[in-house]
């Protein structure tokens, strides 16, 4: 039997990546799969937390730990916090605590906890907030404790409904999004060398660190942007691009079919 033809849908098309250093590989292997060009220039760096600046929040977050046997639900909301929340848990505690159910935003998320021994619930959707909420495990929480791993800042969203719901919730905050220490002249002669014809965005946060660092006539305002949901997509339109289309969710998957619905050229 021959070999199906190769999928090639993105012949032509040239993609601007902006997910983490690290966090990019599959994405950037299924774009080249497709044929398409990528340029990746990570617009988000993840950090530890410094010794000295965190203090305050390592001692929290060492406090938290040694009670996490007392949460009646851990929350990862991404695979950074996997990385850095299992390493900090693992310092104080050489077996996992208790059974406690263990929830996931992103289906990246849930894997990493399974790498890590940890069956996750949740981990589809459309990876956000809003979809765990939905979830039958925090649909009813009034009285439990909650412990959220994230990193420092970010959205209130989940927190702030489990509350309204009569729970307790904690942070864990375990790392830092930094924007990245870029030459700007350097990076912008690569943008308009490359003249991207779609760029893919993953946060909210990578796209206002992306903004920052362009001229207001840049030709990235005109360019499709990819981004995970409309709320990411009306925040380009208040940042000034012409063109956000919301994908799915922020995972490899769900960014190739938004892409697949832009022309090639």
């Amino acid at each position: 039997m021959a070999n199906s033809a190769p999928d090639m849908r993105l012949a032509g098309m040239r993609v601007l990546v902006t997910r983490p250093a690290g966090r990019a590989k599959d994405l950037l292997a299924a774009l080249h799969e497709q044929g398409a060009a990528t340029l990746h220039i990570p617009m988000l760096v993840i950090n530890e937390l410094d010794a000295q600046r965190d203090a305050a929040s390592i001692q929290c977050n060492r406090d938290r730990i040694l009670d996490l046997d007392r949460y009646h639900k851990l929350i990862f909301i991404s695979a950074n916090a996997v990385h850095y929340g299992v390493n900090l848990v693992e310092q104080f505690w050489p077996q996992w605590p208790a059974q406690q159910p263990v929830l996931a935003i992103g289906k990246a998320t849930a894997t990493a906890l399974a790498d890590r021994g940890l069956n996750a619930i949740g981990g589809d959707g459309s990876m956000n907030s809003e979809s765990l909420l939905a979830t039958d495990e925090l649909i009813s929480v009034s009285g439990e404790r909650i412990a959220i791993f994230r990193g420092m800042g970010g959205r209130e969203t989940l927190a702030d409904v489990m509350r309204e719901r009569g729970a307790s919730v904690d942070y864990i905050e375990c790392y830092r999004r930094c924007a990245p220490r870029l030459d700007r002249a350097e990076t912008l002669a690569q943008l308009s060398g490359f003249a991207p014809t779609a760029a893919i965005v993953n946060s909210g946060e990578t796209l206002e660190n992306l903004t920052a660092l362009l001229p207001p006539d840049s030709a990235l305002f005109d360019c499709p942007l990819i981004v995970p949901g409309d709320r990411v997509a009306a925040l380009a339109g208040n940042l000034g691009y012409a063109r956000a289309i919301p994908a799915a969710n922020a995972g490899t998957a769900a960014t190739l079919e938004a892409l697949h619905t832009l022309p090639c050229v």
